[in-house]
């Protein structure tokens, strides 16, 4: 591309920085004024007013103030968001631009594409458009040629005459080049080649038109997206985010949107992005942060982690009981028995009986079942129930005021109580008519109350009732541990799901209704039950799912064989299937791919490197070569992973390396709670899900620590998370992994 052309582009952009230079000087003055005002109200309110002696003209003149000081945080917080996109825009303000001539107009139009929109404030003219606008959609779907975007006004045709983009750094355009959206350009390709952060990037400069599909896509009211590693899903899903703020930003702010993640390091690992890209964030939570409260928090409920951690240490016929109830507990053979105890439990309940104090009737048993089946049929059992007892106790009301005052007469004529003041009298007359009411009020509340833990329970320990609602399906052997384990206080992990389904559909789901988007991220990881659940939970939201079906680690999911729509076959969503990944050099992507049997179905990006290297070591020299791998990467790489398969190996191998050389500084990463730094890392495989590193080391890949099938997942996750280097030791007296040995040798090297 000429000289001149770049000239050009330079003097534009230095146009583009003095209009952003004097909107930040106005927007920054903006700023200290409402500061300074609300700074000046405060002093006021503290200096010149007394209130506590204050007139009532003083007290109007405070409360003014008052609201003037609360209206002015609202527009402060305002101007000082525009001044931080401002300053944001400042970095790069662009990194595309498309020239497009529109079918009926004279001219083309230039438009330059960024992360916020930037006006020219003296002719509104725009000049940045933000990626997230209509308009932009050309830049990520077409190439040169004939294009089209859908705007508020319809669809808008035309052709794509040149198409750019930009690297700028330090207000200095550094390179510039014309393309046609091909996979290995080179701003993919340099975005590609960098190295791992603490935070997830934005990828808004590189969003591929797969990816965009996705993105935009504001038409389905469920929307699955499925790819394999690598492929950017959670990346898409938080752009689908920022995107639907700004289509929305008039219904829908960030306060309207929650993310579930699979745990809170995760949750850290992708707070950057929405506030990179000019929105605030949104909640973040877990399955079990949702659970928790809604149980109750009288249980501790088992993690995730802390149930893999003893699938992995307990014996194999002990593991492989404990996979069958967990797979069995997140089916939808178990969800219909739950639907049936339901059902059987509302049949139970609608056994109404006369309620009589004495000859009167309080209500009738055909009374109260139309209440329970007409009136109140919209409310969950629980509710309808309890609306029926709070009848009761309004027509007892009257009837216990009327027997409180013949007991009061009656003592009042007896001998035994002369001299007795009159409020002993009403205070045993009071207790006397509530002991004689005690039976019925009792039979009442047993029959007009349901607790969902110990129908649970009952599920499990009574034959008949099991055979009632499962019919012939047989209990899973270890299904019963639940009981034990409930009464220790503790709901188990797979346990946590079913119990909030049945108290959901008893007692009422914890409904939200001002939440208008979820996402589910790794819904891999989910049991249809789950979403059953947060579908109910959140009424009036759209849901984007996001997962890859060979991460799973829910042994329901193991069954599916190709794609998470065989999982959630009864849940009606679109699907929109990313078919590249992005994350690893090719030798790391067909490595990954053939630990699966050469399963995954994509593309992977034309990044090449080292091909994964399998260490063969003496036993006794297996820390030592860890440690020098880890020396040897940590002076070319910024994030390094020891990805160990359980946290007690993780506790062994860094005590190790510790003596081995302290200079190795280890971050050691056991639980949810840990952060995610730069550095050396050492983790299990369950809380490195979602991570990626620069290089990633698996201490010990011997058919011992990954041998039985379900942990050809685990080595499948473990091994993805590498972006340019993936290295595997092992023992030379142990076999190595068969999913390894299974593969084709020239997919990997041996040392």
């Amino acid at each position: 591309m000429g000289d001149r052309n770049f000239q050009l582009e330079q003097r534009w952009l230095d146009f583009v920085y003095e209009k952003i230079d004097e909107q930040l000087a106005h927007q920054t003055q903006q700023t200290l004024d409402y500061r300074g005002h609300m700074r000046e109200i405060r002093t006021s309110l503290w200096e010149e007013h007394g209130i506590s002696t204050a007139s009532a003209n003083r007290m109007m003149d405070v409360a003014q103030q008052i609201a003037e000081l609360r209206h002015g945080a609202t527009s402060f917080g305002i101007q000082h968001r525009l001044l931080k996109q401002l300053q944001e825009a400042e970095k790069a303000p662009y990194f595309g631009r498309i020239d497009f001539h529109e079918e009926g107009l004279p001219h083309r139009e230039t438009l330059y594409i960024g992360i916020r929109s930037l006006i020219d404030e003296e002719t509104g003219f725009p000049l940045v458009y933000d990626w997230r606008a209509p308009v932009s959609s050309m830049f990520y779907d077409y190439g040169l040629g004939s294009a089209q975007y859908e705007g508020p006004g319809g669809i808008y045709r035309g052709d794509i005459s040149l198409k750019r983009q930009y690297r700028i750094k330090n207000r200095k355009l550094i390179y510039m080049f014309d393309n046609e959206l091909t996979i290995d350009d080179e701003v993919l390709q340099e975005a590609l080649g960098r190295q791992a952060s603490e935070k997830m990037r934005t990828i808004v400069n590189t969003i591929q038109r797969e990816q965009n599909k996705a993105i935009r896509n504001d038409r389905d009211e469920l929307l699955l997206v499925e790819g394999p590693a690598g492929s950017g899903k959670t990346s898409v899903a938080l752009h689908r985010v920022a995107y639907l703020l700004y289509r929305y930003r008039d219904s829908m702010q960030s306060q309207n949107i929650v993310i579930f993640s699979p745990n809170r390091i995760f949750n850290d690992y992708i707070s950057h992005v929405l506030p990179e890209l000019g929105e605030e964030n949104v909640f973040q939570t877990t399955f079990q942060d949702f659970a928790e409260p809604f149980l109750g928090w009288e249980w501790d409920i088992e993690t995730q982690s802390t149930c893999l951690e003893k699938l992995l240490d307990a014996e194999g016929e002990t593991r492989e009981e404990r996979l069958e109830a967990m797979a069995f507990k997140s089916s939808p053979d178990f969800q219909a028995i739950l639907d049936n105890l339901v059902e059987l439990i509302v049949c139970a309940k609608c056994d109404f009986f006369d309620v009589r104090i004495g000859k009167t009737l309080v209500i009738s048993a055909e009374e109260q079942r139309k209440l329970f089946c007409d009136n109140y049929s919209y409310l969950p059992v629980q509710k309808r129930l309890a609306k029926i007892e709070q009848r009761i106790m309004f027509l007892l009301r009257p009837l216990k005021k009327k027997l409180i005052r013949a007991e009061l007469k009656r003592a009042g004529q007896a001998v035994s109580l002369e001299g007795e003041s009159w409020w002993d009298m009403a205070r045993k007359a009071v207790g006397k008519v509530n002991s004689s009411l005690k039976p019925i009020l009792t039979k009442l509340r047993s029959h007009l109350q349901i607790n969902s833990t110990d129908w649970y329970r009952r599920l499990w320990t009574d034959g008949d009732l099991w055979r009632q609602v499962a019919g012939s399906l047989e209990q899973p052997q270890a299904g019963g541990r639940s009981i034990a384990v409930l009464d220790r206080g503790l709901i188990s992990f797979e346990d946590s799901v079913p119990l909030s389904y049945l108290k959901g559909e008893l007692e009422g789901y914890p409904v939200k209704r001002n939440i208008r988007h979820v996402v589910v991220d790794e819904v891999q990881d989910y049991a249809p039950m789950q979403l059953q659940i947060l579908v109910r939970t959140f009424p009036r939201a759209r849901f984007t799912f996001v997962g890859d079906v060979y991460q799973s680690l829910n042994p329901y999911v193991w069954r599916a064989e190709h794609t998470l729509e065989e999982v959630f076959a009864e849940i009606n969503f679109r699907t929109v299937r990313l078919k590249k990944s992005y994350r690893s050099t090719q030798e790391i992507f067909h490595f990954c791919n053939g630990l699966l049997g050469e399963r995954i179905k994509a593309e992977t990006v034309l990044r090449q490197g080292l091909k994964p290297t399998v260490h063969i070591v003496a036993e006794g020299d297996r820390m030592e070569r860890l440690s020098d791998l880890i020396l040897a990467h940590k002076g070319s790489f910024e994030t390094i992973a020891v990805v160990c398969e359980t946290v007690q190996e993780c506790q062994h191998i860094t005590a190790h390396l510790n003596k081995l050389d302290p200079a190795l500084d280890l971050s050691l990463m056991l639980d949810e709670k840990s952060e995610f730094k730069a550095g050396v890392s050492v983790l299990p495989v369950f809380l490195a899900k979602g991570l990626e590193f620069d290089a990633v080391i698996v201490p010990d890949a011997s058919a011992g620590k990954y041998g039985e099938e379900y942990q050809r997942r685990l080595l499948y996750v473990a091994c993805s998370r590498a972006l340019h280097s993936l290295n595997l030791i092992n023992s030379d007296s142990e076999p190595l992994s068969p999913f390894i040995l299974a593969m084709e040798p020239e997919l990997y090297v041996v040392e």
